[in-house]
């Protein structure tokens, strides 16, 4: 006996799922707050150091005819300021993504499993023309 896996259907039927993120229900919620918090104090005082570091580098390169080190100064200061910039942004994007996915809306049931054809052709009908008959020799 041959099974044709494609013409075997599998039904599934869910419930609407809905997640609603809601803190009170968390067990330890508090104490994640503040590992997350310290870690974010953590990065910027690593921020700041990379600044100034950079800085320094980024000076003396430039003062004592150090390419390398001037460059790699620079790549140090703009490293502190992006991640002074994730730090400070980090929850306004996490709740401006979860705001846009809680308004995303499921797709429409297809009991068919047939997807819509890409384009719809619509042909006007003439009376008034006459065609040819179709040829058979293809």
């Amino acid at each position: 006996m041959i099974l044709d896996a494609t013409s075997a259907k599998a039904t599934v039927i869910l419930a609407d799922v809905k997640v609603n993120p809601d803190d009170t229900k968390a067990p330890g919620i508090n104490a994640l707050k503040d590992l997350v918090n310290g870690l974010a104090a953590y990065a910027v005082i690593a921020a700041v150091a990379a600044v100034l570091l950079g800085g320094i580098a980024w000076a003396l390169g430039e003062r004592m005819g150090l390419e390398r080190a001037s460059t790699v100064g620079k790549s140090g200061v703009i490293a502190g300021f992006g991640l002074a910039f994730l730090v400070g942004a980090a929850a306004a994007f996490i709740n401006f993504f979860l705001a846009t996915g809680a308004t995303a809306t499921a797709p429409a049931p297809n009991p068919g499993g047939q997807r819509p054809p890409a384009v719809e052709l619509t042909v006007a009908v003439d009376p008034g023309v006459v065609h040819d008959p179709s040829s058979t020799l293809f």
